[in-house]
């Protein structure tokens, strides 16, 4: 019998020592969560007053959201925010993506669309993969314009207009 409780005590001993070194080897040294990456480009307008700006945040999964804001608005006015390739000083418009439209619902209030967890675009007949080092290298533009109809021909008024990515 004296011999059974020698054994359990040193096996018990050896099992704690083996528990003890696993859990001491352990560490807490992964790698730390990369920073999300953020930037902001502004949007102007001719006139001087208004404009607003364009924020790009960087998400973990390496997708992106864009969120286009102008600061003041017309009350039921349905504002167009869409992206352009090229800069905004080029004469022809060649939209890549329509962001959004949307209607204000106050005269004053500021109005933003948002792009979320892009993973990908089409530009004309092809599919790429997007990310937000995609859009830095991007040449493009973002404008808000609204269709004024009260003038034959209706025409785009622009709001804000403002070059991002590459094109800055």
């Amino acid at each position: 019998m004296l011999i059974l409780k020698n054994r359990t005590l040193g096996w018990s001993l050896l099992v704690t020592a083996v528990f003890g070194i696993t859990l001491a080897s352990c560490s807490d040294d992964d790698d730390p969560t990369p920073q999300k990456r953020s930037k902001e480009y502004p949007l102007t307008v001719s006139t001087g007053t208004g404009g607003g700006k364009v924020t790009l945040q960087e998400l973990t999964d390496s997708t992106f959201t864009m969120t286009i804001r102008i600061d003041k608005s017309t009350k039921d006015t349905t504002y167009h925010f869409v992206l352009f390739n090229g800069n905004k000083d080029t004469t022809v418009l060649d939209t890549f993506h329509l962001v959004k439209s949307v209607k204000s619902a106050t005269t004053g209030a500021p109005v933003e669309a948002r792009w979320e967890n892009v993973k990908e675009i089409t530009i004309g007949e092809d599919t790429k993969k997007w990310n937000y080092d995609s859009v830095l290298k991007y040449r493009a533009f973002a404008r808000v314009a609204f269709v004024d109809k009260g003038v034959t021909p209706e025409k785009d008024s622009v709001v804000a207009i403002g070059n991002i990515g590459s094109a800055q």
